[in-house]
């Protein structure tokens, strides 16, 4: 049996329900795979001695600009599900109506280029936004409070403020600019593990394909299945509502999940280093040879 151990962006939610099914299914066991899921709120790549971590495309390519040894293998959806959500009372529809308001972010320079690159887009001016250092693990008790406005998933935190009774606004990041439909939240594997134990992985990718397959057919039954393993506090109306959202975009247009596209991945990357947040382009970033 082969240990494997995977690292979550977040806390287990409708974005990871593929790795969840597979591991209550047992497919990962049948298939010789001893898999470890763990998952934590956090806004940077830590890999705890995992052989996979997800998160999104940007934070990799800074591992890799750091010597940390990691190449993308997979992504989760086929569109890019993450913008600034907000209580609509604070007004904020569109990215240069952030300045002089709150906005909650991560340490990594990434985050700085790339909302300074939308809001700039829109007009407005990035050094006029109030910065709060935070890793929001509560939306709900967020905005509003320590902050107005949020980067998220759309298919968690606005469910969560919506089941909340809460109007917002949200807008997509990548409707406003191309490069924004970038690789996330996605997961890439250690150099480690893919020399000396390539087998393993393409078998573990081969689960999660055969596994969000079934999401994407059966929402509602597959969240609901596993749903002793997702946040006590969510509703299963919240969780069937996630996952419905997510569904459409679990897939590629050839209903394969997992498979990164090249445009999606390159335009933030290039990106990237035009605004000095990595210094090149390195061979390796990513690969999609680990599927079947």
């Amino acid at each position: 049996m082969e240990h494997l151990k995977v690292v979550l962006d977040w806390f287990p939610n409708t974005n990871h329900t593929g790795y969840l099914l597979a591991q209550k299914r047992g497919w990962f066991r049948a298939a010789g795979l001893d898999v470890e899921i763990d998952g934590e709120v956090h806004g940077s790549m830590e890999l705890h001695g995992a052989d996979f971590v997800c998160g999104p495309e940007i934070a990799m390519l800074e591992c890799l600009e750091r010597g940390i040894g990691l190449t993308g293998v997979a992504v989760m959806t086929q569109k890019c599900d993450s913008g600034i959500v907000s209580l609509k009372e604070a007004g904020i529809t569109r990215p240069r109506e952030l300045e002089g308001k709150r906005l909650t972010h991560w340490t990594p320079a990434w985050f700085h280029a790339a909302i300074r690159r939308v809001v700039e887009k829109d007009g407005g001016d990035y050094d006029k936004i109030q910065l709060v250092n935070l890793d929001v693990g509560d939306i709900t008790a967020t905005l509003g409070s320590v902050a107005d406005a949020t980067w998220v998933y759309e298919n968690w935190e606005n469910q969560v403020l919506l089941e909340a009774g809460k109007e917002i606004n949200y807008f997509n990041l990548g409707d406003v600019d191309p490069i924004f439909d970038f690789c996330a939240p996605a997961m890439a594997a250690t150099h480690q593990v893919l020399r000396e134990r390539p087998a393993a992985v393409r078998t573990f990718l081969s689960v999660l394909d055969r596994a969000y397959r079934e999401v994407a057919c059966d929402p509602e039954g597959t969240v609901l299945e596993v749903r002793d393993l997702l946040p006590a506090d969510a509703s299963d109306a919240l969780l069937t509502r996630s996952q419905k959202h997510l569904a459409p975009i679990l897939l590629d247009d050839q209903g394969r999940w997992g498979r990164i596209a090249p445009q999606r991945w390159d335009r933030m990357a290039d990106f990237l280093v035009e605004a000095g947040v990595i210094s090149r382009r390195r061979d390796g970033e990513f690969t999609n040879a680990y599927f079947s």
